[in-house]
């Protein structure tokens, strides 16, 4: 008999490559990891991993029984959410995690209209970006996970990982009142000479600038970058330099900073709700997926400075 847990351990070791980042992930001991990864060799009757270097290289054998561990931790999922979609009660404790910018533009309000439908209900916030708050999904730390991804770049899914995209925004550029002349879209080009600034935590979105800067010929000079969309509007407004913003992120821009739109590329950050693959029926997820539907809907996130070069009252920052 195969067990769900090493199975999981392999899966892991299948993403990471050795036995100490995927003890890490799991949140365990390498020793532990080795001994539980040898049983399941055992019970398979077939070796599963050689080394290469300083990685571990999965079997066919292990590969094939990766791929059905995917379908079986799913289909466990499901069976624990139809179990607890019985009660006609919502309680317990949901974990939800979200990145700066969605934590205080969604989680907010949607925690509290879960506090509000569903007393019984207890949700815990951590802040995370998406690569972590995936791992922390995938690994079981984390019940639901606010999520992010770029137009322009290849969109990365994850087997047992499930999305549910709540808004598209705009990407913006924030500029100097001296660089806002007119009104309308601007073309990249005509910021070629500019120092840029960016999210310093964001690698995406360095990405993205990249790509967008590439295809209107010439590279970015990244000058300064920030983990607070506070301190990157203060240093635009300073005349230091230009930089692209999410839609969302305008509540943390001070005055004297202008917006424009990209003229020649339609530049979007998309957020999502992730779940396990299997998960969201469950009555704590469901109804946390429900709010955050519900305000996500009232977000005027195309509304406001985003067509012209107005600039925009806000206060404190993030991602």
């Amino acid at each position: 008999m195969l067990d769900v847990h090493r199975l999981r351990l392999l899966r892991e070791l299948s993403r990471q490559g050795t036995i100490a980042a995927a003890a890490r992930v799991c949140s365990l001991t390498p020793s532990a990891v080795s001994q539980q990864l040898a049983v399941l060799e055992r019970e398979a009757g077939t070796p599963l991993y050689f080394r290469d270097g300083r990685r571990l290289v999965l079997t066919e054998a292990a590969r094939v029984l990766v791929e059905h561990t995917e379908h079986v931790l799913a289909e466990l999922e499901r069976a624990r959410a139809s179990v607890a979609a019985l009660t006609s009660t919502v309680r317990g404790v949901l974990r939800l995690a979200a990145f700066p910018t969605a934590a205080r533009v969604l989680a907010a309000d949607a925690i509290a209209r879960c506090r509000a439908a569903h007393p019984d209900l207890r949700v815990r916030l951590s802040e995370q970006e998406t690569a972590d708050a995936v791992e922390s999904l995938r690994g079981g730390r984390i019940d639901v996970a606010l999520v992010y991804e770029y137009s322009l770049l290849p969109a990365v899914r994850e087997p047992a990982v499930e999305t549910e995209p709540l808004l598209t925004e705009p990407l913006l550029l924030a500029l100097p009142p001296g660089l806002a002349a007119g009104a309308g879209p601007l073309e990249l080009a005509s910021l070629a000479d500019q120092p840029w600034i960016a999210a310093s935590q964001d690698d995406a979105l360095h990405q993205m600038l990249a790509r967008a800067c590439a295809a209107a010929g010439f590279a970015p000079r990244l000058d300064f970058t920030s983990s607070d969309y506070t301190v990157i509007f203060a240093l635009v407004r300073a005349g230091l330099g230009v930089s692209i913003v999410p839609r969302l992120a305008l509540e943390s821009m001070s005055a004297d900073v202008a917006l424009r739109p990209v003229a020649e590329l339609e530049l979007t950050r998309t957020v999502s709700a992730a779940v396990r693959a299997g998960s969201r029926r469950g009555p704590q997820i469901a109804a946390m997926l429900t709010a955050l539907h519900d305000v996500a809907a009232e977000l005027p996130v195309t509304s406001g400075a985003a067509d012209g070069s107005t600039p925009v009252e806000g206060d404190d920052g993030g991602r």
